[in-house]
C-alpha cells in the first residue's frame, strides 16, 4: 500500500549521513582537543560540546586532566559560540580531574559527565539554567560543588552516588529538583530524617515515616519531587497548599494509606503515575487548572478502576481509553479537549479512525502507538507539542495531515522517533514547518519523492533522514532551490525540482469600483491568474452591492443642547454628517446628537449608509434648521425628490428633480474627485440630461448645491 505522509506543521529538519558524532574539532588554548557539534549554521552561529567518535563509546577517556571549554570556537571562517554540553559529551572520562564551563553554557545534558570518577573540581559558568538527568552521576570525586544562581532545574539523579559531596551551595533560583538528584551523596546522607526542604523544593521523606503520619507541606513550596513519597504506606493524609507548581512523576506511587487527597488550583500539570498504585484512594479532588495528566497517574486507585470503559476525560484532557475497544472504532472527540495524554491510545488495534478537535494543543508519547488499525488521522492546527512514537507502528495509515502551524518541536529525546514507517513513499512538508527533529523520518529507506511546500528551508538534525536515498525528486519552491541546496544537511540531496507557489488574494469591490491587477483594471466577479517567471498570483475578486440611501431624514426634540436625528434604512451601520463634516458611525437608525448650538446659524444634516464590506450610498436628502429664538425653532426640511435613471448606465443618465424652490449648481466629479461637469438649473426645474459617454468606466458623484441645498447621488457608468 502506497503512504503519503502530510506535515504542515511547524516541526524542523536537519541531516547527514556521517558516521561521526562530532561536526568538527578544535584546539583550545591548553592543547586540548575538543570535539563539536554544530547547533546553529546561520547567524549567530552555536555548537555544542560531544564526544568523539559515532557513540559515546567508540572512544574511551577522550577528555582527560584539567579541561577549559571555550566560549567559543573557530571554524570554516565562522565563530561558534558554544552554548550546551551534549549528551554524555564527557561519559566515563575517568581520567578528567577538573572542568571549567565558559559563561556562553546555558544548558547540561544528560549523563555529560556521569561515571567521571576522576574529576575533583568544577566550575560552572553563572549561565547555566539546568543541569540534566545524571549528568555528574557517580563522580565519586568531587567533593563540592557551587551551583550558579542562574540554575533554574537539577534533573533526576543529577548528583547521585557522588559519595565524597560533603557542600552543596544551591541558589534559590533553583525552582524543580528531580528526584534521587542528591541520593547517596555524604551532603544527603547527613541530613536528618523526616520531610527534607531544598530551599522552595520537597524534594523527598528521608527514613522511615511513623504510622497514620499526616503531614502539611510548609507555605512557599513550589515543587514536590518525583517519589517523594513513593511506597510511604504509613502517608495517610497529605496537605498541599497553593504555592505547590509541581508534582514529580511517581511522587506517591503506592501511597496505599491514602484515602482522599485535594490538589490545589496551583497546579496545571499531574505527572506520569503521580498517583499510582494508591490502591485506597477513592477521592481526589483535580481544580480546572490542570490540563495536562500523565500516564497511568491514577493506575489501579479505586478512583479510576471505578470510571466505566470508554474514554475517560478529566477536565479538558482526555486521559485514557479504559477497557477494549470494540471492532471498527471511530471516535470524535469532545471539543474543549486540550491535550491527550502519553499511551492513551496505546495497542488498541480495533481503532480504525479518529478526529480530533481544534481545541487540541498536544498530543503524548506514544499516545497512538501500536494502534494497527489505524487508517488516518487529522493533527489540529493548535498543536504544538507531538511526543516521542505517538504514530509508532501505526502501519496502516496512509496519511498524516498536520495543519498546524506553531508546532515547533515532535518529541524530546535525540534517539527517538515520532514516525516509525519505514513504508512511507511519499513526504509532503508544509509551508509552516520549521523544525525535524532527530530520527523523525530514520530509516524510512522506501520514501521515492519529497515535497516541501516552506520557502524559509527548515532546520533538519543530523540523523532527521538518516538512510534516505539522497538522489530521490525533492521538489520546493522554485525561488528556494539554491537555499535548500546551500543549507546544512539539506545539501545532502542532489535531486531538487522546483515548483511555483501561488499567491491567493480574495477580496472584495463595491458595485462600479475597479481593481488593479498587477495593471489590468478589473470591473467583474470572477478568478483571475497571473504568472511571470516564479511569481504566481490567484486572485478572486468579489463585487459587493452598494446599499440604498437612507430616506425620511427628520430632525425633531430640538433644544439648545441636543437634537434628535432619525431617518429610514436597512443597512448594516450609517454615517452622520453635521455641516458636512462626520460626527458618528452608529447602527441604529435614531441618533440624539449632544451638540450645543447657538440662535441664528443653520444647521444641517445628511446621512450616508454603509455595510460591513465597506461599500457606501450616497448622501441623503438634507434636513435644514435654525434657532432663532428661545421658543422659535425654523426647520426646513430641504428633501428635493431626486432620481438618476439608467443608473448603472453606459453614456447618458437623467437627473430627475422635484420640489426645487430656487436656482442651484449642479456638478460632476469623476473618481479621483475632479470636478468634470456643472450645470445651471433654475428654480422648477424638472429634467437635466447628464451626458459621460466620453468618460471612463466607474463611479461619478452627482452633488446638487444650494444656499440650502446640499445633496450628493452616485451615477455608475459600465
Amino acid at each position: 500500500m502506497k503512504k503519503t505522509l502530510f506535515i504542515l506543521v511547524a516541526i524542523v529538519f536537519a541531516l547527514n549521513l556521517s558516521s561521526k558524532a562530532e561536526d568538527f574539532s578544535a584546539v583550545n588554548s591548553e592543547g586540548d582537543t575538543i570535539y563539536y557539534n554544530i547547533t546553529s549554521s546561520v547567524s549567530p552561529y552555536t555548537a555544542s560540546i560531544t564526544f568523539k567518535g559515532s557513540t559515546y563509546n567508540t572512544y574511551t577517556n577522550e577528555y582527560s586532566g584539567s579541561v577549559t571549554i571555550p566560549d567559543s570556537v573557530q571554524y570554516n571562517g565562522n565563530y561558534y559560540k558554544v552554548t550546551s554540553i551534549y549528551i554524555g559529551a564527557f561519559l566515563n572520562c575517568t581520567g578528567l580531574t577538573s572542568l571549567t564551563i565558559p559563561n556562553s553554557v546555558t544548558e547540561i545534558d544528560g549523563s555529560a559527565f556521569k561515571n567521571c570518577s576522576g574529576l575533583t573540581s568544577v566550575i560552572i559558568g553563572n549561565s547555566v539554567t539546568s543541569i540534566g538527568n545524571s549528568a555528574f552521576y557517580n563522580c565519586s570525586g568531587l567533593t563540592s560543588i557551587t551551583i550558579p544562581n542562574s540554575v533554574i532545574l537539577i534533573g533526576n539523579a543529577a548528583f547521585y552516588n557522588c559519595t565524597s559531596l560533603t557542600s552543596i551551595i544551591i541558589p534559590n533560583s533553583v525552582i524543580s529538583i528531580e528526584n534521587s538528584a542528591f541520593d547517596n551523596t555524604s551532603w544527603y546522607n547527613s541530613k536528618p530524617d523526616g520531610v527534607v526542604y531544598i530551599n522552595n523544593v520537597l524534594y523527598a521523606y528521608k527514613g522511615t515515616m511513623p504510622a497514620n503520619t499526616t503531614i502539611n507541606v510548609q507555605s512557599g513550596t513550589k515543587c514536590i519531587t518525583g517519589f517523594a513519597f513513593a511506597n510511604y504506606s504509613e502517608l495517610t493524609s497529605i496537605t498541599i497548599p497553593n504555592s505547590v507548581t509541581e508534582i514529580g512523576w511517581h511522587a506517591f506511587y503506592s501511597c496505599t494509606g491514602l484515602t482522599s487527597i485535594i490538589i490545589p488550583n496551583s497546579i496545571t500539570s499531574i505527572a506520569q503515575s503521580t498517583f499510582s498504585e494508591c490502591t485506597g484512594l477513592t477521592s481526589i479532588t483535580i481544580p480546572s487548572t490542570v490540563t495536562n495528566i500523565g500516564y497511568q497517574a491514577f493506575a489501579n486507585t479505586p478512583y479510576y478502576n471505578n470510571m466505566p470503559d470508554g474514554l475517560v476525560y478529566i477536565n479538558n484532557t482526555l486521559y485514557a481509553y479504559k477497557g477494549t475497544i470494540p471492532a471498527n472504532t471511530t471516535i470524535n472527540v469532545q471539543s474543549g479537549v486540550i491535550s491527550i495524554t502519553d499511551f492513551a491510545f496505546y495497542n488498541q488495534n480495533q481503532l480504525i479512525s479518529v478526529t480530533l478537535p481544534n481545541s487540541i494543543v498536544s498530543i503524548g508519547k506514544k499516545s497512538f502507538s501500536g494502534c494497527s488499525g489505524l487508517n488516518s488521522i487529522t493533527i489540529p492546527k493548535n498543536v504544538n507539542s507531538i511526543g516521542d512514537l505517538a504514530f509508532e507502528n501505526c502501519i496502516n495509515i496512509d496519511t498524516i495531515f498536520f495543519n498546524a502551524i506553531n508546532c515547533s518541536y515532535m518529541g524530546n529525546s535525540s534517539f527517538t522517533t515520532v514516525f516509525n514507517q519505514n513504508d512511507i513513499e511519499t513526504l509532503i512538508i508544509g509551508d509552516s514547518v520549521q523544525n525535524i527533529p532527530d530520527n523523525a523520518f530514520l530509516d524510512c529507506d522506501s520514501l521515492s519523492s519529497i515535497t516541501s511546500k516552506a520557502i524559509n528551508t527548515p532546520l533538519v538534525d543530523k540523523y532527521s533522514f538518516w538512510c534516505v536515498n539522497k538522489n530521490i525528486p525533492f521538489y520546493v519552491p522554485c525561488n528556494s532551490v539554491s537555499n535548500y541546496q546551500s543549507a546544512l544537511y539539506w545539501s545532502e540531496f542532489t535531486n531538487y525540482i522546483g515548483f511555483k507557489i501561488p499567491q491567493l488574494i480574495d477580496t472584495s469591490i463595491c458595485v462600479g469600483e475597479t481593481y488593479n491587477f498587477n495593471g489590468t483594471i478589473l470591473d467583474s466577479a470572477g478568478v483571475y491568474f497571473y504568472v511571470n517567471g516564479c511569481d504566481s498570483i490567484i486572485l478572486t475578486l468579489n463585487i459587493t452591492l452598494i446599499p440604498d440611501v437612507p430616506y425620511d431624514l427628520s430632525v425633531y426634540n430640538i433644544t439648545m443642547n441636543y437634537v434628535t436625528v432619525s431617518w429610514q434604512g436597512d443597512a448594516d451601520s450609517y454615517d452622520i454628517y453635521r455641516n458636512d463634516s462626520l460626527i458618528v458611525n452608529v447602527t441604529d437608525t435614531i441618533y440624539v446628537d449632544n451638540f450645543s448650538m447657538q440662535q441664528g446659524p443653520t444647521y444641517h444634516y445628511n446621512i450616508k449608509a454603509k455595510n460591513n464590506t465597506g461599500c457606501e450610498s450616497a448622501l441623503s436628502d438634507t434636513v435644514w434648521f435654525a434657532i432663532i429664538g428661545v421658543e422659535d425653532i425654523n426647520i426646513e426640511n430641504t428633501n428635493i425628490q431626486t432620481k438618476l435613471y439608467p443608473n448603472p448606465t453606459n453614456d447618458k443618465s437623467t437627473l430627475e428633480i422635484e420640489g426645487l424652490t430656487s436656482e442651484a449648481d449642479v456638478m460632476v466629479y469623476d473618481m479621483v474627485g475632479r470636478l468634470i461637469q456643472t450645470h445651471k438649473v433654475n428654480q422648477g426645474t424638472k429634467h437635466l440630461d447628464i451626458d459621460l459617454s466620453g468618460y471612463a468606466k466607474g463611479v461619478y458623484n452627482i452633488k446638487i448645491v444650494n444656499e440650502s441645498i446640499n445633496q450628493t447621488k452616485k451615477l455608475i457608468v459600465q
